[in-house]
């Protein structure tokens, strides 16, 4: 048993490694869009609204999925490490 959880974790860890490219790109192009958005004066709330449905419901998964957790919360770090110089 204690065999079966380490090879799932480290396929877990594995996979939430291939993941941080893709999930970074993610975190990048929605920091985009909350600054020019922000500089709109439309606030996340309406920002999610005007998005159209199909991106509705990838956000949702993307943000949502326990799959991608440990990817998202990574590739965030990474993200506000590389900006932090940037202001």
């Amino acid at each position: 048993m204690r065999e079966i959880l380490l090879i799932f974790l480290g396929g877990y860890i594995l996979l939430s490694l291939i993941l941080i490219p893709f999930q970074y790109r993610y975190v990048e192009q929605m920091e985009k869009m909350r600054k020019a958005n922000e500089k709109k004066g439309i606030n996340q709330g309406e920002m999610m609204e005007n998005m159209k449905f199909e991106e509705q419901i990838l956000h949702a998964n993307v943000q949502g999925s326990i799959l991608f957790f440990l990817a998202n919360i990574l590739a965030t770090i990474v993200y506000k490490i590389k900006n932090r110089k940037k202001g």
